[in-house]
């Protein structure tokens, strides 16, 4: 089964490579590209270590965040914990610091629910996270004292780097997030893609009010092997 992989370029070739062990045959091709931005004066950085927790959102994140904070600090703070949103960035965070905290189920929702029952009124709540992304995190406002922050460290410009004649036999795609969904119908419609020709994997009701009206898809928990290989045993759904 040959499929698109719409993801970001940092998840490339590991979500690659785990699609293919699993017998299908995907090609990677990002809708988004991602540029960095400059955060050496943000005061998220100046002043990392009065965040007593910290939630990275992506293996670009993740990256990034590295880069930022070993480049101005002697070290990581201590005491502070850290979160990832799934396990790939979870891994890259892991190169540099150890306990890593993740939660059971991919996806930031089950890190939402994990989180709750940890942090206190106290916490103070840093979002690492790209430009504009991230803000499901302010469900936990209610639970602490000062409002979630941010630290944004990259944007994304849509954009199709491939040819498009790789497009050739591709059946489904799976879509990261509901952004690279956004960018996905940008590219199709500049590029003149029936999208109505594939079976869409999205991972959130937010990313299937993204699809047109008569769309096929799954919607699933996350966009791994695993998660796709599930939802291809059940019928697919249309979009009304």
């Amino acid at each position: 089964m040959k499929i698109w992989l719409n993801r970001l370029p940092s998840a490339f070739p590991r979500v690659v490579d785990s699609f293919r062990r699993a017998g299908f045959d995907p090609i990677a091709i990002p809708c988004l590209q991602s540029r960095a931005l400059d955060v050496s004066l943000d005061p998220a950085i100046v002043d990392f270590d009065r965040f007593s927790d910290v939630v990275v959102t992506s293996p670009e994140s993740a990256r990034l965040l590295i880069d930022a904070i070993t480049s101005r600090w002697a070290q990581w703070p201590i005491t502070q914990r850290l979160w990832a949103v799934g396990s790939g960035t979870a891994d890259i965070l892991g190169e540099e610091v150890k306990g890593v905290k993740t939660a059971s189920d991919p996806g930031s929702a089950s890190l939402i629910q994990v989180m709750r029952s940890v942090i206190r009124a106290e916490s103070r709540l840093l979002i690492v996270t790209g430009r504009g992304s991230g803000r499901q995190f302010e469900q936990l406002n209610r639970t602490l004292s000062y409002p979630v922050s941010y630290l944004e460290l990259f944007e994304l410009m849509t954009g199709l780097d491939s040819e498009i004649r790789t497009l050739d036999d591709i059946v489904a795609v799976v879509h990261g997030s509901t952004v690279l969904v956004q960018a996905f119908m940008k590219v199709a419609s500049e590029n003149e893609l029936n999208v109505m020709q594939y079976t869409h994997f999205v991972t959130s009701a937010d990313a299937t009010a993204q699809l047109p009206s008569g769309c096929r898809y799954h919607q699933i928990n996350s966009p791994t092997p695993d998660a796709v290989r599930l939802a291809m045993q059940g019928e697919e759904s249309v979009k009304d």
